[in-house]
């Protein structure tokens, strides 16, 4: 068996260095999306109706070829190119008489972690979504209020409960009403320059009480309902003008393989991402993959000319042809276009963004 050992060796060495490569090229591309390392979301956070919607007009867009203006989100009117759901960690108080001389129902401390929002970026939109159950006309209970404090210091999650402050938010709604919308974009600024990057908020919802309403209901059953049922979020948007580029896009599905009759020459074959063969449909929510594709081929002198060539690669060809120590032109992509991208980040944040330069659509000698 000893003969077999340096073979062993060698192919043990040749695995733990593949895995490394591999591990270094993936590590490189989290950082291209801006994480530090893979995800592993610890809860599946519900993706909303308005993400998915401006994901699959992004899709849309790209398969059409629709211009896009990559750092406006027209489904939200605001500009930014980067989308981030960030789930309450908060918890319920204890129920008792706040500011507000009526029934109480609940009281709740929200708080979000902001610190994966970078410097770079500035916060365009901010709106808390609070959902209070499904929506119903058939059967319309008490009407609440809801108000909305700011803690009055920062928040350090972990630490006993701050005291709320001011009221900056104050809106009486019918039960069972649905999803209620706050803008909180001042709010986020002011939390987001701080060193902690949170946001603090006390939440209490009130049962008016109207002695004189024919409605019959149960205090304690409402109150236990709408705990159950209740759910907030913080949808933010951001802009970094870094990643602001022109778009040049070509309609993706009219794109096809150039049609040559020598197979050996620069052209662009298929190449199709799946995210499970990396792993990473774990924390990637859409797409489940994509056609990246990729450029191969040669680049003879006699045919540069016709293989989609820059002026720079012509001479390049020309020179190597008196010149063999001068390399030849390579096959090259000429033409890429972008890819969104819906995922969980390490915080079990939902991020949508937005990611140029992922697909080749044309290839040529450079």
């Amino acid at each position: 068996m000893l003969p077999y050992l340096p073979v062993l060796a060698v192919g043990y060495l040749l695995s733990l260095t593949l895995s490394q490569t591999f591990q270094f090229q993936e590590y490189v591309f989290l950082q291209f999306l801006g994480l530090d390392k893979v995800p592993s979301p610890q809860k599946f956070q519900p993706v909303p109706y308005i993400l998915k919607k401006i994901f699959q007009d992004q899709e849309a867009a790209a398969t059409t070829g629709v211009p896009q203006d990559l750092c406006y989100i027209k489904e939200l009117g605001v500009p930014g190119n980067i989308l981030r759901l960030f789930p309450d960690q908060g918890k319920f108080l204890v129920m008792y008489h706040f500011y507000i001389s009526s029934s109480p129902c609940l009281q709740k401390l929200l708080y979000f972690n902001l610190s994966a929002i970078k410097e770079k970026e500035q916060l365009t939109m901010a709106q808390l979504v609070l959902d209070l159950g499904p929506n119903s006309y058939y059967n319309l209970g008490p009407e609440l209020e809801l108000a909305l404090f700011l803690v009055q210091k920062p928040l350090v999650w972990g630490q006993s409960i701050p005291k709320p402050g001011k009221m900056f938010a104050l809106q009486s709604v019918p039960w069972p009403q649905g999803v209620i919308h706050f803008n909180l974009l001042t709010v986020a600024k002011d939390g987001n320059n701080n060193s902690r990057k949170n946001l603090g908020l006390f939440l209490e919802i009130l049962v008016k009480d109207d002695r004189d309403s024919e409605v019959n209901f149960q205090l304690e059953d409402t109150c236990a309902r709408l705990r159950r049922s209740f759910h907030a979020s913080l949808l933010v948007v951001t802009l970094n003008t870094e990643q602001c580029l022109p778009s040049s896009r070509k309609r993706r599905a009219a794109i096809s393989t150039r049609k040559t009759s020598c197979k050996k020459l620069c052209h662009r074959h298929q190449l199709f991402i799946n995210f499970q063969d990396l792993g990473w449909h774990k924390w990637i929510i859409a797409p489940k993959g994509f056609m990246a594709n990729y450029c191969h081929g040669d680049c003879p002198f006699s045919l540069t000319t016709s293989l989609n060539s820059s002026n720079y690669a012509f001479m390049q060809a020309l020179m190597h042809a008196v010149n063999p120590e001068i390399p030849q032109a390579v096959c090259i992509p000429t033409k890429l276009s972008p890819i969104s991208m819906l995922y969980q980040d390490n915080n079990d944040n939902v991020i949508l963004r937005h990611y140029e330069d992922m697909v080749v659509d044309e290839c040529g000698c450079g």
